[in-house]
């Protein structure tokens, strides 16, 4: 969902990334209809859209690139999914999609997209935690375009939303670990704590700003923030937070070296012992490694691991454990999903529907 501010920074950077891009060669799948639909080993692509019109789609790619299908929740349910489509999540065969600028949260088949019926009623949802000891799913909610944002807490076995938590402006990516939800409020400078036991905010912990994204690692959790970009006023560099769950206390704080240095989609490498994250700058743009633990100290990104900067990132945690990167492109024309290997080559390509972000994994 790309909101007139916040989300328009997203577009904007993304541009200043795509403007270092190099040409890479790779095999491009072509779509092969499926008579199965059965849908087992492989990842969902979820396509936001086009914004203010039309509608998000769904692309499930096989594991072994062999299948590769459009629309498939448009197809098998006969109709649209909902403008626009903007994450996904799941438990056993239940998927909870996120569908933005609808208010809704789809629930469907995971094996064969079937919807099983449809949450309305939610501002503007973006991300979706699913708490599968204590049966419930959290889905952060913008609210409107000023403001602050919330939590909605839904029990899964009556599918229904049973409370709302207040939290910053924009709350976009979440992250459960143990019995604490985090939630960073994208056009703010803090994070706050959610106690999953009793669905109450514990915390609001000071960052830097425009948190994006979440990693836990031992008892504690990193936070990366984008900083503040240059059409929003006084440009601020990125920086990374690394806090104790236990105590919430902040162990490092480290801010980016240049002012246009715009860190996101931070991912824990399956090795566990460093994160991957993107870098928007006029210098190394890419994709970068960081080795872990850190301390206290100032991010030099050098040379990046891919001298390209995509929309969003993911592991496939099944598999042979391939990192995916989504290019949406100019927002109105098909996009395209790329596998990476272990040594940072693009080793095939698939076509997605428009402006692919969120993947979710099956396996």
């Amino acid at each position: 969902m790309k909101k007139i501010s916040w989300i328009t920074w997203k577009s904007v950077l993304l541009g200043c990334g795509l403007s270092v891009t190099l040409l890479f060669s790779s095999c491009t799948k072509e779509e092969v209809p499926s008579p199965t639909m059965n849908y087992t080993h492989g990842f969902w692509v979820v396509n936001e859209g086009p914004f203010g019109a039309g509608t998000g789609t769904l692309t499930w790619i096989a594991r072994d690139g062999s299948r590769v299908e459009q629309d498939v929740f448009g197809r098998v349910n006969q109709r649209p999914l909902g403008n626009i489509a903007q994450s996904m999540q799941g438990l056993g065969n239940l998927g909870l999609i996120a569908v933005n600028n609808a208010g809704k949260l789809e629930w469907v088949n995971l094996q064969t997209m079937v919807s099983e019926g449809t949450l309305q009623g939610l501002a503007l949802p973006s991300a979706v935690a699913v708490d599968a000891v204590r049966g419930k799913a959290y889905v952060s909610e913008w609210v409107s375009f000023a403001g602050n944002g919330r939590i909605t807490v839904i029990d899964l076995l009556t599918r229904l939303k049973v409370k709302e938590i207040p939290v910053g402006p924009f709350p976009d990516a979440l992250l459960l670990t143990g019995s604490q939800l985090w939630v960073a409020n994208g056009d703010t400078n803090f994070v706050s704590v959610v106690d999953t036991q009793a669905d109450t905010l514990i915390a609001n912990l000071v960052v830097g700003d425009r948190p994006n994204s979440l990693v836990a690692w031992q008892s504690n959790v990193a936070v990366l923030c984008g900083g503040r970009p240059g059409w929003a006023g006084i440009e601020t560099a990125g920086s990374l937070h690394l806090f104790s769950t236990n105590s919430l206390q902040g162990l490092a704080s480290n801010s980016f070296a240049l002012p246009d240095q715009h860190p996101k989609d931070m991912e824990m490498m399956p090795s566990g012992n460093a994160i991957l994250y993107q870098l928007e700058s006029n210098q190394n743009a890419g994709l970068h490694r960081l080795d872990l633990p850190w301390t206290n100290a100032t991010v030099n990104p050098g040379t990046p691991l891919v001298p390209r900067v995509f929309y969003h990132i993911a592991w496939d945690p099944y598999g042979e454990r391939s990192l995916v990167a989504t290019d949406a492109g100019n927002f109105a024309e098909a996009g395209k999903a790329y596998r990476f290997n272990n040594q940072w080559a693009i080793v095939d390509s698939f076509v997605t529907g428009i402006g692919p972000g969120h993947v979710f994994f099956l396996p």
